[in-house]
């Protein structure tokens, strides 16, 4: 291809490409929002399009680098070309992209296509003329496309090897004819085109070139091996019939039906930034199979190698998988491998290693690695365990490095463990693991083979622990170990393991573990044990054998590129009030208002979004976690102005707006750089008005172009705006609403209807409320910071943030926030302060003890007359408990990060509860709709008697995963900003209905509801977790812990109910108009479902006193701590149906409160229950053991029959009811 002009004016290069065309016309420019279009119109209704920024590309060459989104398209339906035929020209165009380099020419792409086009048809005319339908072309059988039968010419041969970096050219020879003297060779680096210096050779000269003195293309004799076309002479390097291999990569040659040689370069001399071509690239539909194919230098008599052999090479044979990964490999294996015709016929690369060569010589073994039609870009075989000498190393592993596209790399290394029979196993097991995943020089990586080791082998299994967040185990992610556990060494089955085996013991010995990859994502579509039959041995006796000690693991991945496109951005947008008045300044509906709505860009183009959880995990919970460090502001626009190049008018922000913009698209850029195309072009936040034809319109429309008085937004929110990848007829829609600040805004409706019915159903938090609350936040975010400080601390920092409800910006009870505790690096001395954490660092107890004590006593110094009550509270974290006198009750827990040395937003470690309420916030996709529908839920839930995890039913995070998978799930696309800030009762109808239809239906004795489906079955580490629970609601957020993990089977049949009932009424009801779905979401509110239900006979009164108010909070709430177990064992162990109240009912003198527990059975057969008395007496007893209980805190019961229960209740006024 030709070679980058930069001389030429970018209107000189358009023109050129005019040249080659039919038609000037058919090469068009549009205006595209900042960047301009063009689109070039081939024969047959082909198109091929791109952006460039006319700002940056005045003096710059039209090459690949300086265009985006390139792409070859359909321009309208009446294409005449048949798919085949569009699916040829659309590889090849493909091919071309991918074996260029960033200084190739657009118009060289264009002739290209163009001569393509029309091979093709002239092709397919000869073809039809015979009778003969067209040959097929497929991506993987490249040798019968016409892209590599087509001899390449000298040019692009030069051109492959000049930007290979797989190729040494300090080894390649040019030869070249003289048009008076004949051939003559010169050096590749030395030789000068005809264009770079006075006695340069023309391109057309080229006769052949040379690579270690073997001819790799030659242009008389029609040799061609660097691209396809090998009619290779015996002047090659090919293997003799002898098979003499050496350690490398090898491929079979048609031609001279010979194994030979491939050049390669080791991994460390791989420059990452060189893009792959096509022959290196991974399929992204990639078929995996490794296999431990068992040496047989022991017991060798017992386990008929050779029968075992051609079997695996025949399962081989069957399957033709696109990777394999071998493992004790010896030379008879080889020798029967190389004569294989399928592996012959489907173009497999082989790596060698030596000890698997020399085997027969030094009884040892080794491991392979093929590939089909593509080959490593490089390898290397290094040492296994890098601290033994070179003379001891016994094992090896294969690196071998593909591309997953042009741009991005992931490295396969085919290995093997050591095994118990070797001195020091599990350390050099360990040892080996821990090097592998520390020094590794890329984020891509599968380390794939026979790890010796299960999942019960406590060191290795502690190491990859520490890894499990950037290291996914394969199959712990579609599977639980303990349903499945993927046993690939059996001898309870496997007849050959059986021998092999000392234990007996089944293990999951080999393995995927995939690198959490960079701008990639994958699923899994299966994978699962292959090679577990067995073989006659003898017909006579029917003996059988397996074909190897370990049965074969097979995987079937889909790697997905994620890709940075002009059809996605992250933008502001400014209130829909000011819409009106910005469209006015256009020259009618304007080309950028059809497709955008106004906004200012932050990062445009962006990642290309397709709701996955890879995207949520890698770019917008980032993101969130990001911008909740960034406090919301206003921006003012006060002025237009143009940009004269472009013919572009454009409104500005002033002064304080354009710093506040710049400062957050600096941290945007820095979180995610890759979106930035120039990082040296300096950003300039502006609201696009009208891109004009000339400078002469801009010039005209300018002095019209006069704003009356400057206007402000909030920037509460940025968006990510989408639109379809194939139709650039489509407007832009919200794709995802994410908001800046640690709190959401208080949950308010525009639309009048819904704030009607939100204030009739009293949904929404007063002020009042919200801002007792607001300022205690701020009260005791001032109070630690007198604690931690710059001046108290250098080797310390805090954080102190909301979660819960508060932070998702609705009406709860309480206000849960968290205190979390970042070491962090510094050349400074130590401050007192510091000198006693770091004494105690590793005596956590005493840390959290001493953290707890400063708070706690900072706490009582500054709110001495504001508090009721300051407490230590010991529950799964550390929490101190605060009442304050306004009745404000806030809940702080404490988190400690050690060794991280990291500020909250670049932590890896999840903080308390902050990280679980973002993925929800994340998933929802729009925070102000998903507030409305979990506000009108949780009322819902709590007029059911069905809220609160502490009584048995769901708790409020419970409630909140399940409103955000059904606004993820059915909230219909966002087209535009009105369809949030006028989010209607129609649409909240349209949820709330779908609420109760999906999960009446859900099967929950059986599934788990979660956000994350394919890490559902994987919690190895927390499957007694997972177990608790009759309803599993997983957290999104590692380690995926049970929310629901309170529920018990009467329980979760009460809620299952409420469902139903909901769900029954909506069909029974009419729900046409918008006043029938405002009415049939008012009676839903209205319905409740008293305590206790109808079939319960028997109650338990539990009556909890104090003589202090203030302390009967805590005594009811270490009641509340003991009731599960109580509950738990009423039901597995005395089978007793069980119903919880959820409220605590205080009587009049505030210094006592009765909770009551309904049962199914009459009183009488309770009372002589003899196992529900021990555990009644069980449960009181753990009540009385609490140890800060004053001698004024006592507790009573009574049973009563739910007759006389009723009369009680009629005669006893109560004071409150308290959840």
């Amino acid at each position: 291809m030709a070679e980058s002009n930069s001389e030429i004016t970018l209107t000189e290069q358009l023109n050129l490409i005019r040249s080659i065309l039919r038609s000037e016309e058919l090469l068009q420019i549009q205006s595209s929002g900042d960047y301009d279009q063009v689109r070039i119109k081939l024969d047959h209704d082909i198109q091929i399009t791109f952006f460039f920024d006319s700002l940056s590309m005045f003096n710059k060459p039209l090459v690949i680098k300086n265009v985006h989104d390139l792409q070859l398209t359909k321009s309208s339906s009446k294409c005449l070309l048949t798919n085949e035929q569009w699916i040829t020209i659309r590889q090849y165009f493909d091919e071309l992209i991918q074996q260029s380099d960033e200084t190739t020419l657009i118009q060289s792409i264009v002739q290209l296509i163009q001569d393509h086009l029309l091979q093709i048809l002239a092709s397919n005319k000869t073809t039809k003329q015979k009778g003969k339908k067209p040959p097929k072309t497929t991506t993987l059988d490249k040798d019968s496309s016409s892209t590599t039968n087509r001899f390449r010419g000298g040019e692009l041969i030069f051109n492959r090897i000049l930007h290979d970096k797989t190729i040494d050219r300090s080894k390649v020879i040019i030869g070249y004819e003289d048009r008076f003297t004949g051939i003559h060779e010169i050096a590749f680096n030395e030789f000068k085109k005809v264009h770079d210096h006075e006695y340069g050779v023309p391109m057309h000269r080229l006769r052949h070139f040379k690579i270690n003195g073997q001819v790799v293309w030659d242009r008389t004799n029609k040799i061609d091996i660097l691209t396809g076309n090998k009619n290779i002479t015996n002047s090659h390097n090919l293997i003799k019939d002898d098979l003499h291999l050496a350690q490398g990569l090898f491929y079979f040659d048609q031609s001279t039906q010979q194994w030979i040689q491939y050049p390669h370069i080791p991994i460390t001399s791989d420059d990452q930034k060189n893009p792959s071509t096509i022959e290196t690239c991974l399929p992204s539909r990639c078929h995996f199979v490794t296999w431990n194919i068992l040496v047989d230098y022991h017991h060798s008599q017992l386990i008929y190698t050779s029968q075992r052999y051609q079997s695996i090479l025949d399962n081989l044979k069957s399957l033709l998988p696109d990777v394999i990964c071998l493992q004790e490999v010896t030379k008879p294996f080889i020798n029967l491998l190389l004569n294989q015709i399928w592996l012959q016929e489907n173009h497999y690369y082989i790596v060698f290693m030596e000890k698997a060569l020399d085997s027969e010589q030094t009884k040892s073994y080794g491991q392979l690695l093929l590939t089909k039609n593509f080959r490593p870009r490089s390898f290397s075989i290094c040492p296994l365990d890098t601290t033994e000498k070179a003379a001891d190393v016994t094992k090896q592993i294969i690196i071998a490095r593909f591309g997953l596209n042009p741009k991005i790399t992931i490295d396969l290394v085919n290995l093997h463990l050591n095994s118990n029979g070797s001195r020091n196993a599990e350390r050099r097991r360990c040892q080996a693991l821990e090097h592998l995943l520390q020094n590794l020089k890329t984020n891509n990586f599968m380390l794939i083979g026979d790890f010796n080791f299960g999942d019960f082998d406590l060191k290795e299994n502690d190491l990859l622990g520490k890894y499990q967040e950037e290291v996914h185990d394969l199959w712990k992610q579609i599977y639980n170990i303990d349903e499945n556990p993927g046993h690939t060494f059996d001898p309870s089955r496997n007849i050959c393991a059986r021998i092999m085996s000392d234990s007996q013991i089944n293990r999951r010995f080999d393995r995927y573990l995939l690198h959490k990859l960079d701008n990639v994502y994958y699923s899994i579509e299966n994978l699962q044990l292959v090679g577990t039959e067995t073989i006659p041995i003898d017909e006579s006796n029917e003996k059988q054998i397996n074909l190897s000690d370990h049965y074969a693991l097979q995987l079937i991945i889909d790697f997905q590129t994620r890709i940075i496109n002009h059809r996605s951005a992250l933008v502001i947008l400014p209130s829909t009030n000011h819409w009106p008045m910005i469209k006015s300044f256009c020259d009618g509906d304007g080309p950028s208002f059809v497709q955008w709505p106004p906004h200012f860009n932050l990062l445009w183009p962006f990642y290309y979004l397709n709701h996955s959880l890879d995207d949520q995990l890698d770019i917008l919970l980032p993101l969130r976690i990001l911008l909740s460090q960034i406090s919301s502001f206003q921006i003012q626009v006060d002025d237009f102005d143009t940009f004269v190049e472009n013919h572009v008018s454009f409104l500005k922000p002033n002064e304080k707006s354009t710093q506040l913009m710049k400062e957050l698209f600096e941290k945007t850029k820095r979180l995610l750089p890759a979106c930035v195309k120039n990082p040296q072009n300096e950003y300039n936040p502006h609201l696009t008005i009208e891109q004009y034809e000339n400078a002469e319109q801009l010039k005209q429309a300018r002095s019209s172009l006069v704003l009356d008085k400057p206007f402000d937004f909030p920037v509460e929110y940025v968006y990510i705006l989408q639109r379809c990848l194939k139709d650039d007829a489509q407007p832009f829609h919200i794709l995802y609403q994410i908001p800046l600040g640690p709190v959401l805004p208080k949950l308010n409706s525009i639309d009048s209807k819904l704030k009607e019915f939100f204030q009739t159903m009293n949904l929404y938090e007063n002020d009042e409320s919200y801002n007792q609350k607001h300022d205690k936040f701020t009260k005791l975010s001032s109070c630690f910071q007198q604690i931690f400080n710059q001046q108290n601390s250098h080797h310390f920092r805090h954080s102190f943030v909301p979660y819960g409800s508060f932070r998702i910006g609705i009406n709860g009870q309480d206000l849960d926030t968290v205190f979390v505790l970042n070491e962090v690096k510094s050349n400074e001395d130590e401050t007192e302060l510091d000198k006693t954490l770091i004494k105690m660092q590793h005596d956590k107890s005493s840390l959290n003890n001493h953290i707890l004590n400063l708070l706690e006593a900072q706490i009582k110094t500054n709110f001495e007359n504001e508090i009721v009550y300051c407490r230590k509270v010991q529950a799964l974290f550390s929490i101190i408990s605060i009442l304050f006198t306004d009745q404000t009750k806030v809940e702080v827990s404490l988190q400690i990060k050690l060794n991280e040395k990291q500020p909250l937003e670049s932590s890896k470690e999840p903080t308390l509860g902050v990280h679980e309420i973002e993925h929800l916030l994340i998933h929802a996709r729009s925070p102000p709709i998903f507030q409305h529908l979990l506000t009108f839920i949780r009322k819902w839930a709590q007029n059911f008697g069905i809220y609160g995890q502490v009584y048995g039913y769901l708790g409020g995070y419970s409630w909140a995963i399940l409103c955000a998978h059904i606004c993820h799930s059915f909230l219909t696309p966002i087209k535009s900003l009105y369809t949030i800030e006028q989010f209607s009762v129609d649409q909240l109808f349209s949820l709330v209905q779908s609420f109760f239809s999906t999960y009446s239906k859900f099967n929950w004795s059986t599934e788990a509801l979660t956000l994350v489906p394919r890490l559902s079955k994987s919690m190895n580490n927390s499957s007694s977790i997972l177990q608790r629970g009759s309803m599993r609601i997983l957290s999104p957020t590692p380690p995926h812990n049970n929310s629901a993990r309170a529920t018990m089977a009467s329980n979760r049949d009460l809620i299952v109910q409420s469902f139903q009932r909901i769900e029954n009424l909506l069909e029974t009801i009419n729900t046409i108009s918008s006043e029938d779905k405002f009415n049939a979401l008012k009676r839903i509110l209205e319905l409740k479902v008293n305590f206790p239900i109808e079939k319960i006979q028997t109650i338990i009164e539990c009556t909890l006193s104090t003589d202090n108010p203030n302390e009967l909070d805590e005594w009811i709430g270490w009641m509340k701590s003991r009731l599960a177990y109580f509950i738990n064992d009423c039901e597995t162990k005395c089978n007793l149906f069980v119903q919880r109240n959820n409220s605590i009912e205080y009587q009049s003198s505030k210094n006592e409160g009765v909770y009551s527990i309904g049962f199914e059975i009459d009183e009488e057969r309770l009372k002589t229950h003899r196992s529900f008395s021990h555990c009644l007496s069980r449960f009181l007893d753990q009540c009385n053991s609490y140890s800060n209980r004053k001698e004024s805190m006592k507790i009573s019961h009574k049973l009563l029959s739910i007759h006389d229960w009723k009369l009680e209740q009629m005669l006893r006024k109560p004071q409150r009811l308290k959840n």
